[in-house]
C-alpha cells in the first residue's frame, strides 16, 4: 500500500477524504493554518494542574520501559528524559478546536469523540501502537517524525511490561516528517509511531467514536423488561443427536437467532446505538449557575449553541441527548439544533410545552448556552 500525499485538500473536503475514511492512511500537506491554534506551554501547565481534564505524562523512548503518570498534577515540571503530555477533551476549553471538528461535516457529528493534544519534548513519543478508531493528527508546533504502518493483525501482540499497549517495530509503509499545518489521517488498526523533533512539539488529534460490540450488548441488557422477555431460546421438533450434556451447533444457531429476534424488536437497535454514541465523553459541571427564571434569558438572547461536550443525535425524529432518549416526533427546530448545534430564541419560543421544557432543561444543565463564539 502506498500512503498518498495530497496538497490543497482540507478537512472539509469530504468528496476526496471519504475515499480514505476507515480504509487507508493519507497525508494532507499544509492543509490548515495553525498559528491561532497553538497553545502557550504555560497554559498547558495550568490545564494540567488546575483542571480535571483527563491527562497523562509518558516518559521514555522506544526499546525501554516507559513510565506513566495520570493527571491532574499538583505541580508540573518537564522531565529530563524524553517526555510526552497528553490532554483530552480540549474542545471544552478551546473553541477554535471545536470549530475545526464541526467543520468536518461529511462525518456525522455523533461520531466525534474528542480533541486531544500531544505536547512533547525532542524525542518524546507515546510509543509504537495502533488505535481502534479513526483519527486526524494535525501538526501545530514543531516537527514530528512518523513511521506509518503496517496494519495490525490478530497476530500483533502487545509488548510486555509496558504501562500502555505498545507493539514491536515492523517495517512501516512509509516514513514522513510532519511540519506545522500538515495533517495525517489514520484509519483504525494501523500501527504508527511519532517522535518529536523539536522542543514543544504539539499535535492535535481529532478522534472519532467506534462503540464496540460489548458496549452495544450492554445497552441491550438495559432495554430488557417483562414485555420483551417473551423472546426466548426455543427448539421445537428437536431431534437429539448428541451426548446428554452436549450443546450442539444447532443450539448455538438458535441462541443467535433469539438475539437477532430481540434486536429486530421496534426501536431496540436504535436505542442501543443512539444512547452509546451520544453518551458524554466527560461529565462536567456547567460553568454558570442558572436561577429558576429561564424564560427571561431566552427572551434576552438571540442565538444559542450546544456546549462542546453535549452530544445530540436523532433516529427517525426520535431525539437522543447525552445518552438519553428525549422524545419522539422531534420538531424541526430541534432537528436543526442537532444538525447545526445552533438555534435561535425565536425558534425556541415556537416549541410546544414538552419540547420547550426540554430546552429549558438543556439550558439549566449547561448543554445549551448563549452563543459567544463566531464561526472561523
Amino acid at each position: 500500500m502506498i500512503v498518498e500525499r495530497l496538497k490543497d485538500v482540507s478537512l472539509v473536503d469530504g468528496r476526496i477524504l471519504s475515499q480514505y475514511w476507515q480504509t487507508s492512511p493519507v497525508i494532507l500537506e499544509q492543509a490548515v493554518e495553525v498559528d491561532a491554534l497553538i497553545p502557550d506551554p504555560s497554559t498547558l501547565v495550568e490545564i494540567l494542574t488546575e483542571t480535571d481534564l483527563p491527562s497523562r505524562l509518558l516518559t521514555g523512548v522506544e526499546g525501554e520501559t516507559f513510565t506513566l503518570a495520570h493527571g491532574p498534577f499538583e505541580t508540573f515540571k518537564t522531565p529530563k528524559r524524553p517526555w510526552t503530555v497528553i490532554i483530552h477533551a480540549l474542545e471544552h476549553l478551546f473553541p477554535e478546536y471545536n470549530e475545526i471538528r464541526k467543520s468536518i461535516q461529511w462525518i456525522p457529528s455523533w461520531r466525534f469523540e474528542d480533541c486531544m493534544l500531544s505536547w512533547a519534548s525532542v524525542d518524546g513519543s507515546v510509543g509504537r501502537h495502533y488505535d481502534q478508531f479513526s483519527v486526524f493528527l494535525i501538526q501545530l508546533n514543531g516537527r514530528r517524525h512518523w513511521e506509518i504502518g503496517p496494519f495490525s493483525t490478530r497476530h500483533t501482540s502487545a509488548l510486555p511490561n509496558q504501562p500502555i499497549a505498545l507493539v514491536e517495530r515492523s517495517e512501516p509503509l512509509t516514513s514522513w516528517t510532519a511540519n506545522p499545518g500538515d495533517i495525517l489521517y489514520l484509519p483504525p488498526n494501523i500501527i504508527h509511531y511519532g517522535v518529536g523533533l523539536d522542543p514543544d512539539c504539539m499535535t492535535l488529534s481529532i478522534g472519532f467514536r467506534a462503540p464496540d460490540a460489548g458496549s452495544l450488548l450492554e445497552g441491550a441488557i438495559e432495554t430488557i423488561d417483562e414485555n420483551n422477555q417473551k423472546i426466548r431460546f426455543s427448539d421445537p421438533k428437536r431431534i437429539h443427536n448428541g451426548a446428554e450434556a452436549e450443546i450442539l451447533e444447532s443450539d448455538l444457531r438458535e441462541a443467535k437467532e433469539a438475539i437477532i429476534r430481540y434486536l429486530d424488536e421496534p426501536h431496540v437497535l436504535e436505542y442501543l446505538l443512539a444512547t452509546r454514541v451520544t453518551a458524554p465523553y466527560l461529565e462536567i459541571e456547567p460553568n454558570i449557575t442558572m436561577d429558576d427564571e429561564i424564560d427571561p434569558l431566552i427572551d434576552s438572547v438571540t442565538q444559542w449553541e450546544l456546549d462542546p461536550g453535549c452530544r445530540m443525535a436523532y433516529v427517525n425524529q426520535t431525539l437522543y441527548v447525552n445518552g438519553e432518549r428525549i422524545g419522539v416526533q422531534t420538531p424541526s427546530e430541534l432537528l436543526h439544533l442537532a444538525n447545526t448545534r445552533t438555534c435561535q430564541s425565536s425558534d425556541i419560543r415556537k416549541l410546544e410545552k414538552f419540547w420547550y421544557d426540554a430546552v429549558v432543561d438543556f439550558i439549566r444543565t449547561g448543554s445549551l448556552a448563549p452563543r459567544a463564539y463566531q464561526d472561523l
